[in-house]
């Protein structure tokens, strides 16, 4: 599979793996009767200023930036797993990326315990269950995004 053929795969997977984890984020701020609040936590970790202490109710300026970090991570994300994951062969290619899905994702929600907040879904601001769930989300995604994204090539 050439170079271009990973970059396709990786960004069709992205864009299974943005909504999944995008509609995540978006349930937690429902339960916090505000779809925006962890984007808007997110954007205004990124600015600097303190995650929820007045965040956005609406799709504001702190809300936009976090969506867009969110994207541009879970693209990232997905564009290295995609990397690694697309030459896997053999028998045991699906166990293979499971165990690479998982890790991808926990390093995903989990990247500021040792990088910088910038470099974690939802910018860090996700409680440890929502890390959980978000955890889940992307690794399901990258997952069951691969036979997707090469059935359509």
């Amino acid at each position: 599979m050439s170079r271009d053929d990973t970059l396709h795969t990786g960004l069709r997977v992205a864009g299974l793996g943005a909504a999944a984890t995008t509609g995540a984020l978006i349930g937690f701020g429902v339960r916090r009767g505000a779809p925006v609040a962890v984007l808007s936590a997110a954007g205004d970790r990124l600015r600097g200023l303190p995650a929820f202490v007045a965040p956005d109710r609406s799709l504001g300026p702190s809300a936009l930036l976090g969506l867009a970090h969110h994207l541009a991570l879970v693209i990232g994300w997905a564009l290295l797993f995609a990397l690694v994951a697309v030459p896997m062969r053999g028998p045991r290619r699906g166990a293979a990326r499971a165990v690479l899905a998982a890790l991808v994702a926990t390093v995903a929600v989990t990247a500021d315990a040792l990088l910088p907040s910038w470099l974690c879904l939802s910018a860090g601001v996700a409680s440890a269950p929502q890390r959980a769930l978000l955890a889940l989300a992307l690794a399901a995604s990258l997952l069951a995004g691969m036979p997707l994204a090469q059935q359509s090539e």
